[in-house]
């Protein structure tokens, strides 16, 4: 127990560990944003898909990117169809 306390101590005191709880934090963050953004696709039926807009080929959820058309044409700009299809994808 007194190790536990000691590096629970540790991480508020150093750089390092400063360090490690914001990384923490924005894995944390970023977990919440992905599950925002991507429950839709989670919640829908097997059916619900629809072809992916400048993605020749690809399918995705509709509910998502009724949720969130612009995020889906940002990411299809600046990474790509396929990049875009599996951010959208069931």
């Amino acid at each position: 127990m007194d190790s536990f306390k000691q590096k629970a101590k540790n991480v508020f005191t150093t750089r390092e560990g400063a360090l490690e709880a914001a990384a923490a934090a924005a894995l944390v963050a970023g977990a919440a944003v992905g599950i925002y953004f991507l429950w839709p696709a989670g919640a829908v039926a097997a059916g619900a898909t629809m072809k992916a807009p400048g993605a020749a080929g690809f399918f995705i959820s509709r509910a998502a990117f009724v949720a969130n058309p612009q995020l889906y044409f940002q990411i299809l700009r600046t990474a790509g169809a396929a990049a875009a299809a599996a951010a959208f994808a069931l």
